[in-house]
């Protein structure tokens, strides 16, 4: 079953060892923490060994302004548990602006506070703590003729980030996980893996820079929802693999993700000085 939620990918393979998992509830969202320990477990559950951070909630909470801003709070602390060093940092959206699913990334990067060409330029217009920060919006291998890893790559040895933040819409197994499930992980993305559409993976073997990668499901399988609803009726199964569903609202459900995403990147960054730095910047 095709996933890019290693709670998922638990949820279906339970009998392996290798793996720490841990649970806990705040205000009602399930902070799922995954960590796989071994290449057994890696294969296993497939996913690469790392950290994985999942936080659902629901699609009332993610419409919710003020429930926005509380989620947005706990992702900045999960954050934090994946990100050591801030000093620079370069965020990259992943995904095609122009297919409403697939904008996570782009629109969450746009709404990063960056600071770098004020550090170049205005340095004293920002508190004396504040990181260096820059955003790219990557997009894709059939739009650019360029792979995303050749482009992160090049930006980042330019850039040279403590960090690379990469942002990206992922693929469930389950429908009422689109839209509500956050996952953070310090193990990297393979953009288009979740859809069957495998590109090399960005992860600080590759990039040559620690990783943290960020993502909410905004699709999910045909075949994975016929499964789900214990229907064993369809012959061609094989056909069905290949059909991708979104919901019809997910450009509003984007649009929120996008909100909890980007202003959880930035209270992660700039701590104390958000209110600030969100009036210089906005």
């Amino acid at each position: 079953m095709r996933t890019d939620l290693a709670k998922e990918s638990r949820q279906h393979v339970t009998d392996v060892s290798g793996v720490r998992e841990y649970t806990e509830y705040e205000d009602g969202i399930e902070i799922l923490r995954i960590e796989i320990l071994t290449d057994e477990a890696a294969a296993r559950l497939d996913k690469p060994i790392g950290q994985y951070i999942s936080m659902t909630t629901s699609m009332e909470m993610m419409m919710d302004r003020e429930q926005r801003s509380r989620i947005s709070r706990l992702l900045a602390k999960e954050l934090h548990r994946l990100a050591k060093h801030l000093n620079n940092v370069l965020i990259v959206g992943l995904g095609n602006r122009y297919i409403a699913a697939d904008a996570l990334g782009t629109k969450t990067a746009e709404n990063v506070f960056v600071t770098r060409h004020i550090h170049m330029h205005m340095q004293d217009l920002l508190p004396s703590d504040t990181p260096v920060v820059s955003a790219f919006c990557a997009n894709v291998l059939g739009v650019t003729g360029m792979e995303t890893v050749e482009v992160v790559s090049a930006l980042a040895k330019q850039i040279k980030p403590d960090v690379l933040i990469l942002i990206d819409s992922l693929a469930a197994s389950r429908m009422d996980h689109i839209g509500c499930v956050i996952q953070c992980n310090d193990s990297g993305i393979a953009p288009g893996a979740g859809v069957g559409n495998f590109r090399t993976i960005l992860s600080k073997d590759t990039l040559e820079v620690p990783v943290v990668a960020i993502g909410v499901p905004m699709v999910v399988s045909a075949e994975a929802i016929l499964e789900s609803a214990g229907c064993s009726c369809v012959n061609d199964r094989e056909k069905l693999s290949d059909l991708i569903v979104t919901p019809k609202d997910v450009d509003a459900m984007v649009k929120d993700a996008s909100r909890v995403l980007s202003d959880g990147i930035n209270r992660m960054l700039f701590g104390d000085n958000y209110s600030e730095l969100e009036k210089l910047l906005r």
